[in-house]
């Protein structure tokens, strides 16, 4: 009986997150076949770096509106804090990963969120012979 309770708990607060995070959810829980214990554990992971995540939003807005601070110091303040989300975004992503089996990994690494192609992408440039045009 507490344990329904605790993961509908979790539940509720995955219901929290942002449109980006909570498809991403959705999308490990359509795409890995998670457990019931996977999926509390992952809601709950989602559920305390959104709080972090939306925390430096606050922060960032309030450094942007307040007016007591000179454009640059504005400049160099919220860069500090849009470094601290990416940060938190690679730990958030790393421990989704610590909760998953090897070949939900693999999955995890090919449909949900699969690695950004290292080369700049953009201008007129031969289709055929570009590896990320090719893919």
């Amino acid at each position: 009986m507490v344990f329904i309770i605790i993961l509908t708990g979790n539940f509720v607060n995955a219901q929290e997150l942002s449109s980006v995070d909570q498809r991403k959810r959705d999308a490990m829980v359509r795409e890995l076949s998670l457990t019931t214990l996977q999926q509390s554990l992952i809601d709950t992971v989602f559920t305390r770096y959104a709080e972090k995540l939306n925390d430096l939003d606050l922060r960032i807005s309030d450094i942007e509106t307040s007016g007591e601070f000179a454009e640059e110091d504005v400049v160099v303040r919220v860069s500090v804090l849009q470094q601290e989300k990416k940060d938190l975004r690679a730990l958030r992503e790393l421990d989704l990963k610590m909760l998953l089996q090897p070949e939900q990994v693999v999955i995890y690494d090919e449909k949900i969120q699969p690695n950004k192609p290292k080369v700049l992408h953009f201008g007129i440039h031969n289709r055929a012979d570009c590896n990320v045009c090719v893919k």
